[in-house]
């Protein structure tokens, strides 16, 4: 079992032992440190965590908005409308949770080949004399062992891709199922209108969604979605349906 001690001026409560069979991970080295900070400040804990719910909630509203439907979603919302849009998608947060457990199968297999690479670091290193490619592959091997931090940022780069992606994909399967008019449909009142708002022949929207401002909604005769300010609409509501008859209704007789 190693030690990983602080550097000189660093607080001594953050020296986390590491077993020795860890050591070619890279996240073991950072995990305990990262785990240590959160429990000493538990409000950084639920920051960081939030930050990611909100991040979660911004990819999926640009990727179904902006890329869906071509509505500037960025520019309409504000500092309210991110911090809340990853609560309004939950299997968002879901898909940008499912890239953690990825880059612990990937530090696993990681960690599998940096111990293959030491023994043959060894065998080299024993050599009496290295040809010149087996010097290059020493140094390239010294380099790869040497430090953690490039295998590090490579997890940051798969987690906001990989959670873009999935997020994104999701978000796409929305799109598709709204154009296809499998959303809500909902019907449209502007304010001062003494009838609701036509959507091409029948007096129905698909609700795409609202931010603090705005109401978005779809139009399937046109293809195109509509964007309403909020001080615009006096009502967005279901299309009232017409109520089945049952045994004790009434039916008129025939003339």
């Amino acid at each position: 079992m190693a030690l990983d001690r602080p550097r000189d001026g660093g607080d001594q409560r953050e020296a986390v032992a590491i077993p020795a069979a860890d050591q070619h991970s890279a996240l073991a080295g950072v995990l305990p440190h990262i785990l240590a900070t959160f429990r000493r400040d538990p409000a950084l804990a639920l920051t960081v965590a939030y930050l990611l719910i909100a991040l979660a909630g911004i990819y999926y509203d640009y990727s179904f908005y902006q890329e869906g439907f071509g509505i500037p979603i960025l520019s309409l919302e504000q500092v309210g409308d991110f911090l809340v849009a990853g609560l309004q998608q939950p299997v968002a947060i879901v898909l940008m949770v499912l890239t953690l457990p990825l880059c612990w199968l990937l530090d696993r297999l990681n960690a599998f080949f940096h111990r293959r690479y030491e023994i043959e670091r060894e065998k080299l290193r024993r050599s009496a004399a290295l040809r010149w490619w087996q010097a290059l592959r020493l140094r390239y091997l010294n380099w790869q062992l040497g430090s953690h931090w490039f295998t590090r940022i490579m997890y940051l780069v798969i987690i906001f891709g990989y959670s873009w992606m999935f997020v994104g994909i999701y978000a796409a399967h929305n799109v598709g199922l709204a154009k296809r008019g499998g959303g809500m449909q909902v019907a449209v009142r502007l304010a001062g209108a003494s009838a609701d708002l036509a959507a091409g022949n029948v007096p129905a929207w698909t609700y795409l969604g609202a931010v603090s401002n705005y109401v978005f909604v779809y139009d399937h005769a046109s293809r195109q979605p509509l964007i309403l300010p909020v001080e615009a609409v006096a009502s967005v509501r279901p299309p009232l349906a017409a109520k089945p008859a049952t045994k004790r209704s009434p039916v008129a007789g025939k003339p």
